[in-house]
């Protein structure tokens, strides 16, 4: 039995091991590595993640905390990103102030991919938190709601 439990116990540091990257801040991609510079100019705190087909970058850029996705190749795949009320898009805050107006903004994640940006806004009332998916025309769709204990 303490066998098992050493062999799962090392077979999990190193699938662990293997899904960060080397040090955490920089990988041996060279593609990727390349095209996060020239897209990302200027971010600081980096920090590198891989799966078994893309690397993730997290950091920050301009006091945003940023996440990119990149495929083996270099391509950018999609990013998300914190951001306040102000960037939303007019469409989709005049939405949300008239659908939801007991309701407060407690965060929002712009995710860009394929060419299209969507939003998910967590809403906060009293009673209970409301998560949205919105898209830059203004629509509104419910996620989850959930009630505050």
């Amino acid at each position: 039995m303490k066998k098992i439990i050493a062999i799962l116990t090392l077979a999990l540091v190193v699938v662990t091991s293997a899904t960060f990257a080397r040090d955490g801040r920089t990988i041996d991609n060279k593609k990727v590595m390349e095209s996060f510079n020239n897209q990302f100019a200027g971010a600081a705190d980096v920090s590198w993640y891989s799966t078994a087909d893309k690397y993730v970058a997290k950091f920050t850029m301009k006091a945003s905390k940023v996440t990119a996705h990149f495929d083996r190749e270099g391509n950018l795949l999609a990013t998300s990103r914190y951001i306040t009320d102000t960037e939303l898009p007019l469409k989709v805050i005049s939405r949300l102030m008239k659908k939801f107006p007991d309701q407060k903004i407690q965060n929002i994640v712009e995710y860009d991919a394929d060419g299209s940006t969507t939003y998910v806004i967590t809403l906060e009332s009293e009673t209970h938190w409301t998560v949205l998916k919105a898209e830059q025309s203004g629509s509104l769709t419910t996620l989850k709601k959930l009630i505050k204990a």
